[in-house]
């Protein structure tokens, strides 16, 4: 009964061994009334396709990463581009390369938001005085970054105080938070 949901002899040796699982958990002992045997057949039919779709979902998520890792990256700044420019421009330029946005930024650098949109002008002309300078993300990295930070913006939600918020490159959150702690000499840190 379980070879006809699926391809494989050893597939089908595992949804039988599932399904008899699930009835074994559910105190089924007796397989000779009929309404079992028609139970058995929806389980596996059931469990079938639950495990077809997982097996799917896995192909896309390892397609879509196999592609993210062959196309070369469409932002990053260079290395001479970055020694050339001067501290504040530099951090601010490597900070906006990895995703944040512009009021984590001025959060975490302690800027106003006039403050950065200065350096972030002063930080466009030096790329357009540069001859070597990578281009804007695409957008398909946009839509993935949104995807991304909407459970980074989430948690931040959750979190009372200030916190910075970022991802892995796998996309899970990272949440740093400022805790103010007594040392023991009575003072705060």
């Amino acid at each position: 009964m379980a070879r006809r949901f699926v391809l494989t002899d050893d597939a089908a040796h595992d949804l039988a061994q599932d399904a008899l699982m699930i009835a074994l958990h559910r105190g089924f002992d007796d397989w000779s009334a009929p309404a079992r045997r028609s139970w058995l057949h929806g389980v596996l039919r059931r469990r079938a396709a639950f495990l077809a779709r997982t097996e799917g979902r896995r192909r896309r998520r390892e397609q879509a990463t196999d592609a993210n890792d062959s196309r070369p990256a469409a932002w990053g700044w260079s290395p001479s581009f970055l020694a050339s420019l001067p501290p504040s421009l530099r951090t601010v330029a490597t900070l906006a390369s990895a995703d944040l946005c512009a009021a984590e930024i001025c959060w975490l650098l302690q800027l106003e938001p006039g403050a950065l949109r200065t350096r972030l002008s002063a930080l466009r002309r030096a790329v357009r005085a540069e001859a070597e300078v990578p281009t804007l993300p695409a957008p398909e990295r946009q839509m993935a970054l949104g995807q991304r930070r909407a459970p980074v913006l989430a948690g931040l939600k959750r979190l009372p105080g200030q916190a910075l918020a970022t991802h892995d490159p796998d996309g899970h959150s990272i949440i740093f938070r400022v805790v103010a702690h007594k040392t023991m000499l009575g003072g705060n840190t």
